[in-house]
C-alpha cells in the first residue's frame, strides 16, 4: 500500500496536481491523504475581548472553509475518478503549510508528496516564493512537482540529471525505479561537463554503480560538453522528449542554487516536465 500526500489550497493548480497523481498511480493500491492547512493571520489592532472574539471568529470561518473545500474536492474525485485501488482521507490542519506537511508525513508514513505549481516552471515555484521551499531536503519522502500545463500521458522515458558525485543506492533511487517499472518506462541519464574534460576516477565508479541499478531500464547515458548547465538540461529534456525529470536535492538550498543558474527555467519552462525530487539523505 502506497501512502501519497496531496496538499491543496483549492486552486485550479492544486486540482490539476491531484488529477495528475490519480492518473499516475491509477494501477497502484494507494491511500491518498488530501490535506488543507491554514494559519490564523497576524494579530490586528483589536485589543482585549474584542481581539479574542475576532480571532475565534476568523478561526471558525477558516475551519468551515477548509472542511467544505475538502468535501468538494472529494466529491469531485468520486464523480470523475472511480478506482477501487484508491482510498482517500481528508485532513484539515491548523498549522503553517510546512509544519502541517511534516506532521502528516510522519504520522501517516507518507511515501510521496504530489503538489501543483503556479507557473510553467515547477522548480521555480518550489524554491522561490512558495511554502514548499521549506520541504526541500527536510522531508525524506520524494516530492513530485506538477507544472501548471503538464498533461498526463503514459511515461515512455524518464530522465535523471547528475554530475556523478553521489553514491547511488537502490534505496535512494527506489522512487524513480518504481515509477519507471510501473509505467514500463526507460531511464536516460544526462551529465553536463561544463568545464571538466573527463570524469574523475570517483565519478567513473559512481557511474558504473548507477549502470547496475538502471540495467533493466536504461535508455542510454548522455554527456554534453562545452555547454552551460541551463542550456544543457533544456536540450536534454526537449531532445529526449522526457515525460519526467529526476533531480536530487543535496541539501535544503540545493535547488535554490540551481535556480540562480537559471536551471529551473531550463528544466520545465517550455517542456512542462514534472519533477521528481529525491533527498540525498536517502542514499
Amino acid at each position: 500500500m502506497t501512502n501519497i500526500l496531496l496538499p491543496t489550497d483549492f486552486s485550479e493548480n492544486a486540482w490539476h496536481a491531484i488529477e495528475y497523481a490519480l492518473d499516475l498511480f491509477k494501477n497502484e493500491t494507494c491511500n491518498f491523504y488530501i490535506i488543507n492547512s491554514f494559519d490564523q493571520p497576524g494579530s490586528s489592532g483589536y485589543m482585549g475581548v474584542t481581539s479574542v472574539m475576532a480571532k475565534e471568529s476568523i478561526y471558525n470561518a477558516q475551519v468551515e472553509n477548509s472542511k467544505n473545500g475538502l468535501r468538494d474536492v472529494l466529491d469531485k474525485i468520486n464523480a470523475n475518478y472511480s478506482n477501487n485501488n484508491h482510498k482517500y482521507k481528508c485532513l484539515s490542519i491548523f498549522k503553517p503549510f510546512s509544519g502541517a506537511v511534516k506532521k502528516v508525513v510522519k504520522e501517516f508514513e507518507i511515501d510521496c508528496i504530489v503538489m501543483g505549481t503556479k507557473g510553467a516552471g515547477a522548480l521555480k515555484e518550489i524554491t522561490v516564493g512558495s511554502n514548499t521551499s521549506s520541504l526541500i531536503g527536510t522531508v525524506n519522502c520524494p516530492i513530485i512537482a506538477i507544472p501548471k500545463y503538464a498533461e498526463y500521458k503514459a511515461f515512455k522515458e524518464i530522465g535523471i540529471s547528475t554530475d556523478f558525485d553521489i553514491t547511488f543506492t537502490e534505496k535512494g533511487l527506489s522512487p524513480l525505479l518504481e515509477i519507471a517499472k510501473s509505467n514500463d518506462a526507460l531511464v536516460s541519464v544526462c551529465h553536463i561537463m561544463d568545464r571538466a574534460k573527463k570524469l574523475t576516477e570517483s565519478q567513473d565508479e559512481k557511474k558504473e554503480a548507477l549502470k547496475v541499478l538502471l540495467d533493466d531500464f536504461s535508455a542510454g547515458y548522455f554527456t554534453l560538453t562545452g555547454i552551460g548547465v541551463s542550456t544543457g538540461v533544456r536540450a536534454f529534456v526537449q531532445s529526449r522528449k522526457l515525460d519526467m525529470l529526476c533531480v536530487i536535492a543535496k541539501e535544503q538550498d540545493f535547488l535554490k542554487r540551481l535556480l540562480n543558474q537559471s536551471y529551473s527555467k531550463s528544466i520545465s519552462h517550455r517542456a512542462n516536465v514534472p519533477l521528481l525530487i529525491l533527498n540525498i539523505k536517502n542514499f
